[in-house]
């Protein structure tokens, strides 16, 4: 089966140093649609966060740029760039308000929470979201890094009071991480909720670069990576930068290596 692309957009507008490159101004932005747009990617993942230490940012320069205008379907998430509560009826409507506002369309396809809200009820989160979803500012809504039983309670509490339910839900899920696979998964295929995979080659370390050069003490193939240098995202490093994921790239490659012809690891990771 075709796999279907959803671009991330959660290094556009980016401020953070080292990138090898940076869509950081309307003109490039545009660039980039193009060349999506060439590729047959025509759906956004965005978020009010994006990109990581320039909040909205990223939905800014796609408003500048027309990415609405251009055809692109367009996703996003509540902003959370402040402690909790985050999901309550009024931010979660300032929030829709506002990125709606700067990417200059009426309603975005998926709207999300961008993580849980430990303060919020689910009850008040699930109403927040419906009274936006009546009101036509999102198609569909969307969960993202919510816990199986969370989302189990999520669904519960629409059925009961009539409110929208999830019909996506976006978590991380590559060959090194399968929890979800135990019940996530399942439970999301018992509500009919599809399921939008992000980081399918670990941030880049499923290339094996990082486990390759662990012994080169000048590695420039690692720059502009998101485990080095200035460049370097502290959860992908906390998450992946550890002995027993590097004994699983190790184990990974020797089974690529074992078939003919010999698979690159790259490529395994994403089929």
């Amino acid at each position: 089966m075709t796999p279907r692309l959803i671009f991330g957009a959660g290094s556009i507008g980016t401020t953070l140093k080292g990138f090898t490159y940076s869509w950081d101004t309307p003109e490039k932005v545009s660039d980039l649609l193009s060349v999506l747009k060439e590729l047959g990617i025509s759906e956004l993942d965005s978020a009010a966060a994006y990109p990581p230490g320039n909040p909205w940012n990223s939905e800014t320069l796609l408003g500048q740029s027309k990415a609405a205008e251009k055809g692109f379907i367009i996703d996003s998430k509540v902003d959370t760039d402040r402690p909790f509560p985050h999901l309550d009826e009024e931010r979660v409507k300032t929030s829709i308000d506002r990125t709606l506002s700067l990417i200059g369309t009426s309603r975005v396809r998926v709207y999300y929470p961008h993580a849980p809200d430990l303060v919020t009820s689910l009850e008040e989160q699930a109403r927040a979201f419906d009274l936006q979803y009546r009101a036509g500012k999102f198609e569909k809504l969307g969960l993202s890094n919510y816990s199986a039983e969370d989302v189990e309670k999520f669904f519960a509490i629409c059925e009961e009071k009539g409110y929208v339910k999830p019909s996506v839900y976006q978590g991380q899920y590559n060959a090194l991480q399968r929890h979800s696979e135990e019940k996530l998964i399942p439970l999301l295929r018992k509500h009919n909720c599809a399921f939008h995979a992000f980081s399918p080659v670990a941030g880049g370390f499923l290339t094996g670069k990082i486990t390759f050069n662990l012994n080169n003490p000048n590695p420039t193939e690692l720059e502009r990576t998101r485990f080095r240098g200035e460049s370097a995202i502290s959860f992908a490093v906390d998450t992946y930068d550890q002995p027993y994921m590097h004994e699983a790239i190790w184990k990974l490659k020797e089974a690529c290596d074992a078939v003919t012809p010999q698979i690159p690891l790259q490529d395994a990771a994403l089929r």
